[in-house]
């Protein structure tokens, strides 16, 4: 009877083990299957893929004052070591001008290796940039025109633009007509996007690696200042005669006057037509408007003159033209050279 007895226990016992084994067996399947079920796992890090980067300005075909835009050719190069990127089919210029008339050839037909073990491939871009314009300083004042390339595709965490040594060069042959060409430059900085485009996997603003090539030009002064400055004083001298007309001749110091104003305005209208519809006055404008106040006050003064001929007082009268004459001269001068210093300096 007890021999019985332990072996109904025993079996029991291993029945027990076997349901409990096979219970935590389900559990740890079923715990598996589950979606969103803690796992333990160790994410590493994603690489940074570097690609090295550089320009040459081949040649400035023009630069539209009116439009914030300049025409140029540029080659672009590029080279990477990660065999799995084609960072050439997702580069992107950011400012183009006229999207239609942006062309890009380009110079590799496909990727050639290099002794280096990275992947080489060029890129011809010719066409319309646009660039912001300061022209608060116009006729003069340095203009940075500009290029700004950026991957369309791979964020800064993923790939990132690094300047080759010899990252930058201009054409030897580069030359726009009324501008000096200064030495380019080129670097590298992270764009920062005030969105994800919509972009649920993106948590944050868009970060992308960009390069920007500048190109400084600036308006030659010595001769600038012969074709734009030179007749405004010309002008000014040729108003100022007035006070060399007879007192008595009224109708003659008049019409000197107003061709003087006629001309001034003529010149402002021609030499700024070139550019945009600006909110700010430019130093030029100044310049107008100084010369502008020049030519009203010698026909008031010789208004005020004439009259005192006409009450008898010519002699007086002749001395107050002389007076005026050099006193108006000198403060235009230093005033237009008080213009000029403020906005250059």
């Amino acid at each position: 009877m007890r021999g019985m007895l332990r072996l109904v226990a025993g079996a029991l016992l291993l029945t027990g083990f076997t349901t409990c084994a096979a219970l935590a067996d389900a559990a740890a399947v079923g715990m598996s299957a589950v979606p969103g079920a803690a796992r333990a796992e160790t994410t590493e890090p994603t690489a940074v893929d570097d690609v090295v980067i550089g320009a040459y300005i081949q040649n400035i075909q023009s630069i539209g004052l009116a439009t914030n835009s300049f025409q140029a050719d540029v080659y672009v190069w590029m080279r990477w070591k990660n065999p799995a990127l084609k960072p050439y089919e997702s580069l992107e210029i950011m400012n183009p001008y006229e999207t239609w008339a942006l062309t890009s050839t380009p110079i590799t037909a496909e990727p050639i290796p290099q002794p280096d073990g990275s992947q080489y491939y060029a890129i011809r871009y010719q066409g319309g940039f646009n660039t912001p314009l300061d022209l608060t300083e116009f006729p003069f004042g340095e203009q940075v025109l500009t290029i700004q390339v950026e991957d369309q595709v791979s964020e800064a965490k993923h790939q990132r633009f690094v300047l080759d040594k010899d990252s930058i060069a201009n054409g030897p042959q580069i030359t726009v007509p009324g501008y000096d060409i200064g030495t380019a430059t080129i670097d590298v900085v992270d764009a920062t996007y005030a969105t994800n485009f919509g972009d649920l996997n993106t948590p944050g603003n868009d970060v992308y690696s960009r390069v920007t090539i500048s190109i400084p030009v600036a308006h030659p002064f010595l001769s600038t200042a012969v074709k734009i400055l030179l007749p405004i004083l010309l002008v000014v001298v040729t108003a100022s005669l007035i006070f060399h007309v007879p007192p008595g001749l009224v109708e003659a110091r008049i019409g000197l006057g107003i061709t003087a104003l006629l001309t001034l305005v003529a010149m402002q209208w021609s030499t700024l037509s070139g550019l945009a519809d600006l909110g700010y006055l430019v130093m030029l404008d100044v310049l107008y408007i100084v010369a502008y106040f020049f030519v009203v006050a010698t026909l008031i003064q010789s208004l005020v003159t004439s009259w005192k001929a006409r009450a008898g007082d010519e002699a007086g009268a002749i001395r107050i033209d002389e007076r005026s004459m050099y006193v108006d001269l000198a403060a235009y001068l230093i005033i237009t050279g008080a213009v000029m210093w403020y906005y250059l300096h």
